[in-house]
């Protein structure tokens, strides 16, 4: 076998700016987008809608919402134990991939409890064939289990034992409390499909990754993860490369090449939680070592919006609405000569966020 490729850090970023449809390629709509992508980060409402506007020319938050309503992207708590928007397609095998290590890890909290969880489970499949919120869902639990469920986990073990996705409104922009949700209409696939399609879809919106980073973005062990490697490598569907510092980088033989790492690449806004930021053991394909601690709050998970400067991180951004008057403030993090192209987008993004102000401002903060 002949020697793997090593891909500078340039490369990596460049390459990764494309795969996350972030130079902003023509005819992709919402779902293919979303596919395309893995997954959306959506524990705060606007960031998907904010995520896309990104990445697709003219996009419009109805749409967004119409692929919402007629299935072909789906609202749920997956990788992670996160809310994310998926296709609808790829849903069952999403959530197939992650109830594994979730159910793991709440039967070892239970292990003593004596759940008859197979009896819970029918009770829940019977009382979510309607939409429930999260309180009655918390409820029947609690009285189908015998109380033998702790408080902490009356919504995840739920969650963990049948599909369950949220209901229109929840997922529209701006939309905001608590949702209602209802068991997903379909069966879930087996293991190991689930996991290899999870593997499959994250290498071709992330890669080439390394095993960890895998492992990172399912929210997996790598005693799940590797199979299913080893099953796309044995199909013949795998390549290797080298990073920098020597780490095994993974890709689908059929993804795009590293691209040209001469590119200067057009800037960017990012919201809160893009997958972009958060979906690598290692960040600093797009987020630099130097200033990760002032973006990422680990302390509550917290990534905040920021903005792109040739592929990198070079600072955040906020917005304010005072009645009519829209501001957005951008707070440089690393030095940049991108300011007018930077107030260009930013008053594009404004536009966005706040289409009906009166007036629109776009600052730096020094």
């Amino acid at each position: 076998m002949p020697a793997a490729r090593t891909l500078s850090d340039r490369e990596l970023t460049v390459s990764f700016f494309e795969r996350q449809l972030l130079h902003r390629p023509e005819g992709s709509g919402p779902a293919e987008a979303v596919a395309r992508l893995a997954a959306l980060q959506a524990q705060y409402s606007p960031s998907p809608h904010l995520a896309l506007w990104a990445r697709l020319p003219g996009f419009g938050y109805p749409e967004l919402e119409a692929a919402l309503l007629d299935g072909t992207v789906v609202k749920s708590t997956l990788m992670r134990g996160t809310l994310h928007l998926v296709s609808g397609a790829d849903y069952g095998h999403l959530a197939a991939a992650w109830r594994r290590q979730w159910l793991t890890d709440l039967r070892g909290r239970h292990k003593t409890a004596g759940l008859d969880e197979d009896a819970l489970e029918a009770s829940l499949r019977a009382f979510t064939a309607v939409p429930r919120g999260t309180d009655e869902l918390r409820a029947h639990t609690a009285e189908a289990s015998g109380g033998r469920v702790r408080e902490a986990d009356l919504l995840h073990y739920p969650r963990a034992l049948l599909p369950l996705v949220h209901v229109a409104p929840s997922g529209h922009w701006r939309a905001h409390g608590k949702p209602q949700l209802v068991l997903w209409d379909g069966e879930l696939p087996a293991e190991p499909a689930a996991t290899v399609r999870l593997v499959r879809r994250y290498l071709a919106g992330y890669g080439p990754a390394s095993r960890a980073d895998v492992a990172h973005f399912g929210g997996l062990r790598l005693r799940q993860v590797d199979p299913a490697l080893a099953e796309l490598d044995g199909r013949g569907e795998l390549v290797r490369y080298l990073a920098e510092d020597g780490r095994e980088l993974l890709d689908l033989a059929d993804a795009p090449p590293p691209s040209d790492p001469g590119r200067e690449l057009p800037v960017r806004f990012l919201p809160k939680w893009d997958a972009a930021l958060l979906s690598h053991a290692d960040r600093t394909r797009m987020l630099p070592a130097e200033i990760h601690q002032q973006v990422y709050r680990a302390v509550n998970g917290t990534l905040l919006a920021s903005y792109l400067v040739d592929g990198l991180v070079a600072g955040v951004w906020e917005h304010t609405r005072t009645r009519g008057a829209a501001a957005l403030t951008l707070t440089p993090l690393l030095p940049h000569a991108r300011r007018p192209e930077l107030e260009r987008e930013g008053e594009r993004l404004l536009a966005f966020l706040e289409p009906d102000a009166d007036r629109r401002t776009v600052r730096f903060a020094s």
